[in-house]
């Protein structure tokens, strides 16, 4: 979900319950709220077709086993460095436990 998409549920929300909720008001107010716990996540590239995880033992390649695409896209805005085309992100459950 995006942010703007959370942001409207939230608002949505808020004009629902009574006056003096403590729901926070917006992703940026809830995700500061989250982040003392130590709730983070995983980033993993995969590939365009999501036929892969660049994870791992695979974390190296430069292109997908199956269709030979390559995992990055280049952004030349910002030098030339390389930027997934999908990004996974893992929450692993074993911390929050």
């Amino acid at each position: 979900m995006s942010e703007v998409g959370y942001d409207s549920i939230i608002e949505w929300e808020k004009n629902i319950l009574s006056e003096g909720n403590m729901l926070k008001e917006n992703f940026y107010a809830a995700k500061s709220m989250m982040k003392p716990f130590g709730l983070g996540y995983q980033k993993i590239d995969t590939c365009i077709n999501f036929c892969m995880l660049y994870y791992g033992e695979d974390a190296n390649l430069i292109k997908c086993k199956t269709y030979r695409h390559a995992w990055y896209k280049p952004n030349i805005d910002r030098g030339m460095t390389f930027m997934a085309y999908k990004t996974l992100r893992y929450f692993p459950i074993i911390s929050r436990l």
